[in-house]
């Protein structure tokens, strides 16, 4: 049972219990504290710094002498131990937040009191031997040290980790504080005499690694509370202290500080996206099903059990290669990470990279992702192989998962995909085929590769077969959906484009980028032909018939910002000299598809030469064009998303035409 301390000038004792509550220079006299490798790198915002600063300011003008409980600490003397070296097991974000206000406030100290200041709360040691008092974990520990607390600058250690942006906000956040007290005039002695004076804080100190190993996953399930992931690097590591394997202790930290790396490049670093990294990982390398996989930290702490090994060490070999595989497996997830999201090519074969461009793009990765990982880390990132399971994949994912209706929740047929994926990584898909399937029409399933593949266009035709696919692209006059809120719209239309200039590279990043990220004249929006708003001078466009034609998939087209947001509201036929002559300083659209849609109206508008320009004049001209654009997008859908090239298409079509036929 972990007990309060007392509060000494000597060396810190467990057997003391004292009840009042502790100030900095109590708890920081003599001591050094290291944040251990397995607790979670800095994780306050700038809401959290500002809280703390606000009870520091409540404390200024509060004249009481009492102290205020400011926090609980949790430390630990670790066995190997020497000195008064800690381990902080709980409060590692607060005593942080206290250690860079202390650097800063340094600065503004009097020059004769800085050096006594420092040693005390920052470095001390012999000269040669210095160290900081407190050390963050490996991930942050340099970053920490150089640039927050030191004069290093982002230049010579850049930022790499969201905790390092943290840390830096912090940072500025206090000295601009700082800043503005000494402006108000307020004295830093002053301000250093709360801190030390009336900040307090209830320390308890565990007896060993073991214990605390424990405790910090109790106690850290409070406030902000760790990612799935977090939690398994603290697990590991405790497994590790438990196993006496410390080799694979300080693999693991440089393990995990490569993933967090990668995770940060590829911008998935929130405690939802780790915790689904996670799961996907777990997925594939431990076999998990769709359930398990919802209590990944559980179910890992079932794969991965000491209790066996603990009673007898001819099973401790064993626990330790399933730990180092599955951070191997991890690390090499990541890397994919970091190559799809963070857009990282290199040495990637050409035809990778652009399957990696569209599947990135695509709006839904969380029924597939297990499926990428599976197919890149088994098949090793390259080869004719990959690129065939990739494009499939994408095909999969927009048939099933992003064109309209085609099934009633995002995760229909999950299950299925995570059984697929674990089951290919392990090389068991072929044989899970009964023999008498072995057989595809002329196609003989010789490999895992070909049972993935014949599987994935089962798959999909079940649960997007071409008739319904077709028909997503349609929209029923009673129907009270908007194609313009069509989540795959920029999508299709980017593929659309990419499909009428197939020597052009297509930016992919142009339709992903919000306006905020990008200028203008980099960034494609979607175009509504027949305006919302827009009353066609003697017509008008607010009826119900009107509606659904502005509804339509053929009513819009991909367009560059530039040209967009200028006349939105216009008629088509104002629009389109600006479209594809330009005007003024900005030049015309790039885009084939516009004008292609261009030339459609022009020939439409000559055929209605005459009529008089009723009510019904330009429903009637949008439906036609309506008509000719939606031929063209599902001509061009049917063949750029068609499974007619992989294995099974044949018979699977073939049987499902004559169960329809029998029904």
């Amino acid at each position: 049972m972990p007990t309060p301390f007392t509060e000494r000038n000597s060396a810190m004792t467990t057997q003391g219990f004292g009840a009042q509550l502790l100030t900095l220079p109590g708890i920081f006299t003599d001591r050094f504290f290291t944040i251990p490798d397995y607790q979670r790198g800095y994780a306050w915002d700038k809401k959290q710094v500002d809280d703390l600063l606000k009870d520091i300011d409540h404390l200024m003008l509060d004249g009481a002498t009492l102290r205020h409980y400011t926090g609980t600490l949790v430390l630990s003397r670790p066995t190997h131990a020497t000195g008064n070296a800690l381990s902080v097991v709980d409060g590692q974000q607060r005593l942080t937040t206290l250690a860079i206000f202390l650097s800063q406030l340094g600065n503004f100290l009097p020059v004769e009191d800085r050096a006594a200041f420092s040693a005390l709360y920052l470095r001390r040691g012999e000269l040669g031997n210095e160290r900081a008092v407190l050390r963050l974990n490996s991930d942050t520990r340099l970053f920490f040290e150089r640039v927050v607390m030191g004069e290093g600058s982002v230049d010579n250690s850049p930022v790499k980790l969201v905790a390092h942006k943290r840390l830096l906000i912090a940072k500025d956040t206090i000295r601009k504080w700082l800043e503005d007290k000494s402006a108000q005039g307020i004295e830093p002695q002053r301000i250093r005499s709360v801190l030390e004076r009336r900040l307090g804080f209830l320390v308890f100190a565990p007896e060993e690694d073991a214990e605390t190993g424990i405790m910090f996953e109790v106690i850290n399930n409070r406030g902000k509370s760790l990612s799935e992931l977090e939690k398994v690097k603290n697990y590991l590591i405790y497994c590790c202290v438990k196993l006496s394997a410390a080799s694979l202790r300080d693999s693991i930290d440089e393990d995990w500080s490569e993933i967090l790396r990668a995770l940060n490049i590829a911008g998935k670093t929130s405690a939802v996206e780790e915790s689904a990294f996670l799961r996907y990982c777990l997925v594939v390398h431990f076999k998990l099903n769709k359930t398990d996989s919802q209590n990944g930290y559980e179910e890992l702490k079932k794969r991965v059990n000491l209790d066996s090994c603990l009673v007898g060490d001819s099973q401790r070999d064993p626990v330790i290669r399933k730990i180092a595989e599955f951070v191997q497996f991890m690390k090499t997830a990541a890397l994919w990470y970091q190559r799809l999201y963070g857009r990282d090519h290199t040495d990637l074969e050409p035809e990778t990279v652009v399957l990696l461009d569209q599947i990135r793009a695509q709006a839904r990765h969380a029924s597939i992702m297990p499926l990428f990982l599976a197919m890149v880390i088994k098949l090793k990132g390259s080869g004719v192989r990959l690129h065939k399971l990739l494009r499939l994949l994408e095909i999969l994912n927009f048939r099933v998962y992003m064109a309209r209706n085609m099934t009633s929740r995002n995760d229909t047929g999950q299950g299925d995909l995570f059984w697929y994926a674990a089951q290919f990584y392990h090389s068991k898909l072929l044989a899970s085929i009964p023999p008498d399937e072995l057989k595809v029409g002329r196609t003989r399933l010789e490999t895992d590769e070909d049972a993935l593949e014949y599987r994935l266009v089962g798959f999909t035709y079940w649960l997007a077969a071409d008739h319904r696919f077709e028909k997503s692209f349609s929209l029923d006059p009673e129907s009270p959906d908007d194609f313009y809120k069509w989540s795959g719209l920029r999508y299709f239309l980017m593929n659309y484009e990419a499909k009428l200039q197939p020597r052009k590279t297509i930016q992919i990043d142009k339709i992903l980028l919000g306006v905020s990220e990008g200028k203008t004249s980099d960034y494609y929006s979607v175009e509504h032909l027949w305006a919302t708003e827009n009353r066609n001078r003697e017509g008008g466009n607010v009826r119900k018939q009107d509606k659904y034609q502005r509804r339509r998939l053929g009513n819009f087209v991909l367009l560059e910002l530039r040209l967009n947001i200028q006349g939105a509201n216009d008629d088509l036929e104002e629009k389109l000299p600006r479209y594809c002559e330009g005007q003024g300083d900005e030049p015309p659209t790039e885009l084939h598809q516009v004008r292609k849609m261009a030339t459609d109206t022009r020939l439409l508008i000559d055929d209605f030469e005459g009529r008089k320009r009723t009510i019904n004049f330009y429903h009637d001209l949008h439906k036609e064009l309506n008509d000719r654009q939606e031929q063209r997008f599902i001509k061009f859908a049917q063949a750029r998303w068609a499974l007619k090239q992989f294995i099974g298409y044949t018979q699977i079509q073939r049987e499902a035409s004559h169960e329809g036929e029998e029904a």
